[in-house]
């Protein structure tokens, strides 16, 4: 073999070596990028998440929040993506910005949701369960309750938003035609009376005076006790 054909040869190995490498290299910048990928595409659907709650806790609250925050992570990464693949430098930014952005505004929907929430909740007496029929005070009840629970989530979703204004609504409804001064002897007379085992002799001209002062003793039978 000829010296040229030697170094001819040589030459071409090490362009097949280099080729090789090349091609290394190309796949490991795939893989790195797949890889960052994934993680800012968490990072994303996370800071989205709170994006949605934060659009629906606005239309079912009127309680608005600023999000510039988001836009901002987007365009970082847009930015930094142009003329070819972006470097880590590029993804790790963007990640911490969402991740950042979706921190704040988690702990603002916390903030500003219970404060409404608790608003929504001392705008109802449940004194005035008492007025209702003994269905709809189970049912007025059970509301009032389920408002409280998701009113003090500690991770507020949208479940707990749309669940605690339809429960709200539904119990204003069944309030509306009840009286506001309802007093709490009231409730403490309606509570001995459904308890059972109370007769006439144990009420007085005052407690039948007062259920039929707020239109409940419709509500209640007077039956002869069984010897």
């Amino acid at each position: 073999m000829s010296s040229v054909t030697v170094l001819e040869k040589a030459q071409e190995l090490q362009n097949i070596a280099r080729s090789i490498s090349e091609g290394q290299k190309q796949r490991d910048d795939q893989e790195r990028v797949l890889r960052r990928i994934d993680e800012v595409r968490t990072a994303l659907r996370a800071a989205l998440v709170q994006r949605q709650i934060a659009v629906l806790l606005r239309e079912r609250t009127g309680q608005a929040l600023d999000v510039p925050g988001f836009d901002a992570a987007r365009s970082k990464l847009e930015s930094k993506s142009r003329g070819g693949l972006p470097g880590d430098r590029a993804f790790v930014d963007s990640k911490r910005a969402l991740e950042a952005f979706t921190s704040e505004l988690s702990a603002s929907i916390k903030q500003l949701w219970k404060a409404w929430a608790t608003a929504g909740i001392q705008e109802v007496s449940p004194a005035r369960f008492a007025t209702l029929g003994p269905d709809e005070r189970l049912e007025a009840t059970e509301l009032y309750e389920s408002m409280k629970a998701n009113a003090s989530r500690t991770k507020v979703d949208s479940a707990s938003i749309v669940t605690f204004c339809s429960h709200r609504n539904t119990l204003l409804r069944l309030l509306e035609n009840a009286p506001d001064d309802a007093p709490e002897e009231l409730l403490e007379l309606i509570n001995r009376l459904d308890a059972g085992g109370v007769t006439l002799r144990d009420l007085t001209d005052a407690n039948i005076a007062l259920l039929r002062k707020y239109d409940q003793d419709s509500w209640f039978t007077v039956t002869r006790k069984a010897d």
